[in-house]
């Protein structure tokens, strides 16, 4: 991909507000580093947060929760989360008050848990994005201990979809 190329998908994310939750100290090199680089794994710009799957299925959510609470806490939204019950054979959480199954005993046998988990959870917190009229979602990004999470609206996932395009590894998907 051409450098010039490169430049007009940045420049399109910045246009669609992909640095509006940034420091107003750190936008000038979020800026650079984007256009220069495409570089949007910068924790400064509110948009990605590291999850690791194991640490999520494993019900750590002390892990990961800080940081997607900095996040969220820029667009006036708080989540909690923890474990519902100490029952071994129980895959079950609260997020926010409202209990939803991170996976089943089927998904732990098959060895999908590290998938179901995240894919379950982020789907819970895009319900709850949207019930507050939230443009974004959070989309997932890579897996296991690597797995990260980017909250976008429709038109960024878009834009990053297609500066990846042909390279699925580094594209984010809904989960």
């Amino acid at each position: 991909m051409q450098k010039l190329e490169k430049s007009n998908y940045a420049a399109e994310l910045i246009d669609n507000g992909f640095l509006k939750y940034a420091d107003s100290s750190r936008i000038d090199s979020l800026k650079a580093t984007l256009i220069d680089s495409f570089d949007i794994y910068d924790g400064d710009n509110f948009k990605i947060t590291h999850i690791d799957a194991e640490e999520l299925a494993e019900f750590s959510f002390d892990f990961f929760l800080p940081t997607l609470n900095r996040v969220l806490a820029k667009r006036g939204i708080s989540l909690s989360a923890q474990k519902l019950n100490d029952k071994e054979n129980s895959f079950d959480v609260l997020i926010n008050g409202d209990t939803i199954q991170l996976y089943t005993q089927k998904d732990l046998d098959n060895n999908i848990f590290w998938d179901t988990a995240p894919r379950n959870f982020f789907k819970k917190v895009n319900e709850i994005l949207k019930a507050k009229n939230s443009d974004e979602q959070f989309y997932l990004l890579y897996g296991g201990n690597d797995l990260h999470t980017m909250l976008l609206t429709d038109k960024q996932f878009s834009i990053i979809a297609g500066y990846y395009q042909g390279n699925i590894k580094e594209t984010p998907y809904e989960p």
